[in-house]
């Protein structure tokens, strides 16, 4: 071995650190990513491909079917990687104005996942059983609560990028 332990010890932190970006990045390209196609391309074109607005709730609830179990699975990646990046990243050497910005990424994410799981266990069922009348409305207030989720996560993003450059 030519470098010290100290250094060897500095280059395998460095490793996991970025190893764990990487695996945090990705899952929150995942997630806007996900939504971002599903609310701007599948909903909107979806459409079009049916006459009955019913058969395209059962075209949507086919295509969604599970997936709510991969989104919770990109929350707790999220949440676990950015827990163990905040952990290593040297907390005491932050100016106030680096944890205003993770409070705020805090709030979002929790607030994200809360509507998530409204979403998920409340709307959905509401979706699932609509009478043929109760559709638009239903559809309506998916592409409201699409555009909020879509922000939040927007916005978390950013305020990730900025932790890194403040």
């Amino acid at each position: 071995m030519s470098g010290s332990p100290g250094a060897e010890w500095h280059v395998m932190t460095m490793v996991v650190h970025t190893c764990l970006l990487v695996v945090h990045l990705l899952a929150g390209a995942a997630w806007f990513g996900a939504m971002f196609y599903s609310h701007l391309v599948v909903q909107r074109r979806g459409r079009t491909f049916f006459e009955k607005p019913t058969d395209y709730e059962a075209f949507v609830a086919t295509i969604s079917h599970g997936g709510r179990w991969l989104v919770l699975g990109a929350f707790a990646v999220l949440g676990l990687t950015g827990t163990v990046l905040l952990m290593a990243s040297h907390a005491g050497a932050h100016s106030p104005a680096w944890w205003s910005l993770v409070a705020a990424k805090t709030v979002l994410f929790v607030a994200a996942l809360a509507l998530f799981v409204h979403i998920s266990w409340h709307m959905w069922p509401v979706r699932l059983f609509a009478t043929a009348a109760e559709v638009p409305r239903v559809q309506q207030s998916f592409r409201r609560v699409a555009w909020v989720m879509l922000t939040l996560t927007a916005l978390n993003m950013a305020l990730g990028v900025l932790l890194h450059v403040a």
